[in-house]
């Protein structure tokens, strides 16, 4: 019995995405932990604790803590010698990686950050500033993401942003994960809090005696932390809405089936709602990659999760040729595009849509995941047809530059008093005007 839902060339791939998903019905229609003690479902459930957190500070978000993760907070914020103290917790091994991973994303988003510049023949620039804070989610969940630390803090510090947070749920020992906390060293994340969840984005959007408002929250987080985003957004920016991650393998005769297999399982063991994607030349290798990935699922610690994505959500789409399957790609728009192709360098210049681009089989989406250089937090849903994943980019404004001489300012200005009369505008004009007369002494 095939293990994936299967799909036929660009059609199918339009049938996948509009076949209607369970995932609201994956969301228990509670308040998220019986605080308010009335059925609300994610988005009620934020916009009620984003007043409440306004209203009752830190008083609020412990009693939410308590409520939803059933932890007792005696502090919000984790003492700087819990943070490094959790570098001891830590092997040699394990800290080295998270030092090259992080040294790695800061090298490649200094890289892409924009530049200043000004033309003064035309009177025109523009100015580069980083935002002045950042606040960093961390999910907590069933896996310590403390690669998550690094993807969301080392590109808004290597933008120049000044002060940088971490909020991350607590265990039931009230401290996060020790990978998380030296992550956040490594990183050079100067505060961490031990809150999560709806309580912590309220917290950081509106602020509290303890956890500061920020300019900018990021991160990815579960249907809840997404709602909270939603109902924040305009109070601070938020840099997107994120839903399960996915990933689409595009395959030929010449691909690894069981390299294949390993690119989707590495992506489903995520969560049960995240969809694996294969897009193949013949039935006969999608048949080969899914017995590799039941071979697989025997020896995986969360293979109960990966199995639920595979089967419940994953898709096998048949194509004709490769032009078909880029096309495929460009409809889905997925958040990982994996081509382990014989000539996937030549198909690169088609790629129109996806979060990121994993190129030939060595180019595995985990090293984006860990240690690429690309952060990966990355668009979702469809949505990387017009937002791009996270970088340095994110965290600075572009301001426009005006700085004109009289010279061009005579050269332009009846071009901009004509164009205000049409739109009677006759305030906007007469700004001009003014000044034009004052010039020719008029």
């Amino acid at each position: 019995m095939p293990l994936m839902h299967r799909y036929e060339g660009l059609g199918g791939a339009r049938d996948y995405l509009t076949t209607p998903s369970d995932l609201n019905a994956s969301v228990p229609m509670t308040d998220g932990g019986g605080y308010y003690g009335s059925e609300m479902g994610p988005d009620a459930f934020a916009r009620r604790v984003v007043d409440d957190v306004r209203e009752g500070g830190d008083r609020v978000v412990r009693e939410l803590s308590a409520a939803i993760d059933r932890v007792r907070l005696d502090e919000i914020e984790v003492p700087r010698t819990e943070i490094e103290g959790a570098l001891k917790r830590l092997g040699s091994d394990d800290l080295e990686a998270m030092r090259t991973a992080a040294e790695r994303v800061d090298a490649f988003q200094r890289r892409n950050l924009p530049r200043e510049w000004f033309d003064a023949e035309h009177g025109y620039g523009e100015i580069v500033r980083p935002i002045e804070s950042v606040g960093c989610y961390v999910p907590g969940g069933t896996a310590p993401l403390a690669s998550t630390v690094i993807m969301t803090a080392v590109p808004a510090l290597a933008a120049g942003v000044q002060s940088v947070c971490v909020v991350t749920p607590a265990r039931r020992e009230g401290l996060p994960h020790p990978a998380v906390l030296a992550a956040c060293h490594v990183a050079g994340v100067q505060q961490v809090f031990a809150i999560g969840g709806v309580p912590a984005i309220a917290a950081l959007a509106v602020g509290t005696e303890t956890v500061p408002r920020v300019e900018m929250i990021c991160g990815p987080g579960n249907v809840w932390v997404t709602a909270a985003k939603k109902a924040v957004y305009g109070i601070v920016g938020i840099e997107g809405i994120f839903g399960p991650t996915e990933t689409m393998v595009i395959i030929d005769e010449t691909s690894s089936a069981e390299l294949a297999a390993a690119d989707l399982l590495a992506q489903a063991e995520h969560d049960p709602m995240a969809r694996p994607i294969l897009v193949a030349l013949s039935e006969e290798r999608v048949a080969e990659v899914e017995k590799h990935v039941e071979s697989m699922l025997s020896g995986l610690p969360r293979a109960s999760i990966a199995r639920a994505a595979v089967t419940e959500r994953g898709a096998a789409v048949l194509v004709d040729d490769m032009r078909e399957a880029v096309a495929v790609a460009n409809e889905v728009a997925p958040e990982h595009l994996c081509i382990a192709a014989n000539d996937a360098t030549q198909m690169i210049g088609d790629v129109r849509n996806a979060g990121g681009l994993f190129v030939g089989e060595w180019s595995a989406e985990v090293m984006a995941d860990y240690v690429a250089g690309p952060s990966h937090v990355m668009p979702t849903n469809g949505s990387s047809k017009w937002s791009s994943a996270l970088s340095a980019r994110d965290f600075v404004r572009v301001t426009p530059l005006v700085n004109l001489t009289e010279s061009q300012f005579l050269e332009l200005s009846s071009g901009a008093s004509t164009l205000a009369r049409l739109e009677t505008l006759d305030g906007h004009a007469a700004a001009s005007d003014v000044r034009r007369r004052k010039s020719l002494g008029e």
